[in-house]
């Protein structure tokens, strides 16, 4: 099916999210790192045990550091924004891409971060890049969709394998823009047969993760979540100006985990620094000074990375 709504439990947890997400959150969050822990600890396990670094498997690359979102749960909404504006060059990411080329990698690259790809306008151009030089990789776009059209999301068929829409909406509807690209993705399956799309009913102003103590609406993390981050096992991040971060929930670009720029990508991913992240994180995310107001639990993709050993 080229095309899905995901309701997260359809409308009533939806409105459960939107009138007490304070105990959505606290209930949930507890639950999940219960039931993904010793899925996350024996994937760290066989990971730490490897003679050599086991590569990422999930590239997330920042084009631009911006987004147009006004959700209160994220510090990169448009309102709550800090950081100074940074846009990525293309030599940098074609740097990028020839570098994955050269060592083989078979991963998914996300064209985004922390940011609203679609702010940039080179961003079909950079999946064009991606397509041409490395097609064994699966490329995949987050948006808020409030930059999408029909047409534009047709152009996206021969570049991109996974869609992902984000319809933030103060009711439990899909906004007009988003239903009628449903309608026609709906009624034209043969056109996008080789992607995947997926529009998930969002409602902006919710409670979730503290994003390392970042988020808005939630400084404080659910101190029941005490659970290894699996993310500095499976995601290399890249911010715009070729800097690698822990993870997407370095909001403010503050980790510094190496240069692209400067250093080759394995060799930043096999570095000391992140060396001994991952033996702190195997003792839980309190043994990690960044890490210790975070409460994110893996999702998706990687919570299927790890089912794959």
């Amino acid at each position: 099916m080229p095309i899905k709504i995901k309701n997260f439990g359809g409308p009533l947890l939806w409105f459960a999210r939107k009138y007490r997400s304070d105990w959505v959150s606290s209930l949930s969050f507890p639950l999940v790192a219960a039931l993904r822990t010793p899925k996350i600890n024996a994937f760290i396990d066989r990971f730490l045990k490897e003679e050599e670094t086991p590569p990422f498997r999930f590239l997330m690359l920042e084009t631009v550091n911006r987004c147009n979102g006004k959700c209160s749960f994220c510090p990169a909404n448009v309102r709550d924004e800090k950081r100074p504006y940074k846009r990525m060059t293309e030599e940098l990411f074609s740097r990028i891409i020839d570098e994955l080329v050269e060592i083989n990698w078979r991963g998914t690259i996300f064209l985004q971060v922390n940011n609203e790809p679609f702010l940039d306008k080179r961003i079909l151009d950079f999946a064009g890049e991606i397509r041409r030089k490395r097609p064994a990789c699966k490329i995949c776009i987050i948006t808020n969709g409030t930059m999408l059209n029909v047409e534009k999301v047709r152009g996206l068929t021969s570049l991109v394998d996974e869609l992902v829409i984000n319809d933030y909406s103060e009711q439990y509807r899909l906004s007009d823009h988003l239903a009628e690209i449903y309608k026609y993705v709906k009624g034209h399956p043969e056109e996008f047969a080789h992607m995947e799309i997926s529009i998930s009913r969002r409602y902006a102003g919710e409670i979730l993760a503290t994003r390392a103590g970042n988020a808005p609406n939630k400084p404080k993390k659910n101190n029941r979540v005490s659970a290894p981050c699996i993310y500095p096992f499976t995601d290399l991040i890249i911010f715009p100006d070729g800097q690698v971060g822990l993870c997407c929930n370095d909001c403010f670009e503050v980790t510094g985990f190496g240069d692209v720029t400067q250093d080759r990508l394995m060799d930043i991913w096999t570095n000391e620094k992140f060396t001994q992240l991952r033996l702190a994180m195997r003792q839980g995310r309190e043994h990690y000074p960044f890490c210790v107001e975070c409460d994110v639990v893996d999702a998706g993709s990687r919570e299927k990375a790890i089912g794959q050993g």
